[in-house]
Formats: structure tokens, C-alpha cells, sequence
């Protein structure tokens, strides 16, 4: 599945079928956070893979989800 493929998946679901999905890849969000990050998603690009998450992004997602949060998630996933 590609990048793009698995954004419009994540977009169909649900708050709650979004909350189970990032939980079973350990990433623990309440509903008032999905439907914060959900806006977010259209600002995701291909190109990231390459060049890397810009800081205003991870700006965004901090603001929402803590700095902890965002930081533990970013090194778990070696996006940093």
C-alpha cells in the first residue's frame, strides 16, 4: 500500500475506527486529537519520504498532541 493510498483509507474511518488504528501501531490518541490531526492529512506529501517532515508540520502536530507525545512518536518511528 502506498503513502497516498493509506491517507484516503485513514480519512474513510471513523474518530473512534481512527483511535483503534493508530493504537494498534502503538500510537495512543484520543478522539479530540484525531479529529484535530485529521485536517493534517491533506498537507502530507509523497516527497516527505525524501526530504524529510518540515519542523512547521511537527509544529502542528505538537500543538496538538504535546511536545512528549509528538517526540516519543517521531523517535519510535525513526521520523527524526
Amino acid at each position: 500500500m502506498d503513502l497516498l493510498q493509506l491517507i484516503q483509507e485513514i480519512k474513510q474511518l471513523t474518530d473512534q475506527e481512527a483511535v483503534h488504528y493508530a493504537a494498534s501501531y502503538g500510537v495512543e490518541l484520543s478522539i479530540k486529537e484525531v479529529q484535530q490531526l485529521r485536517p493534517l492529512l491533506d498537507e502530507v506529501s509523497f516527497t516527505w519520504l525524501f526530504t524529510g517532515i518540515p519542523p512547521v508540520f511537527i509544529e502542528k502536530i505538537t500543538s496538538i498532541i504535546g511536545y512528549e507525545k509528538t517526540m516519543l512518536y517521531m523517535e519510535q518511528y525513526k521520523l527524526q
